[in-house]
């Protein structure tokens, strides 16, 4: 799932573009970025079980996303 910061949904387009994960867009009511802690292009990977495994900061997602869908399909795998 990708969580958009709340105020930037005009980049949702972007965001989605190329994309087949969900995107769930974020609150100031429900602020799940201050609940986490997290900064833009945190990317926290979580197992099937609820616990999280892999947590990428500012991930380059030009030069490494290979490394992130690798990542993510070790956790597929390993769920299956």
């Amino acid at each position: 799932m990708i969580i958009n910061h709340a105020g930037t949904e005009e980049s949702l387009p972007d965001l989605a573009d190329g994309v087949s994960l969900p995107i769930l867009q974020d609150t100031s009511t429900e602020d799940v970025f201050d609940q986490y802690g997290a900064s833009k292009w945190y990317i926290y990977l979580v197992d099937s079980k609820g616990v999280p495994r892999t947590i990428h900061y500012s991930l380059d997602l030009d030069g490494e996303r290979d490394r992130l869908l690798s990542d993510i399909a070790a956790l597929v795998k390993e769920a299956e």
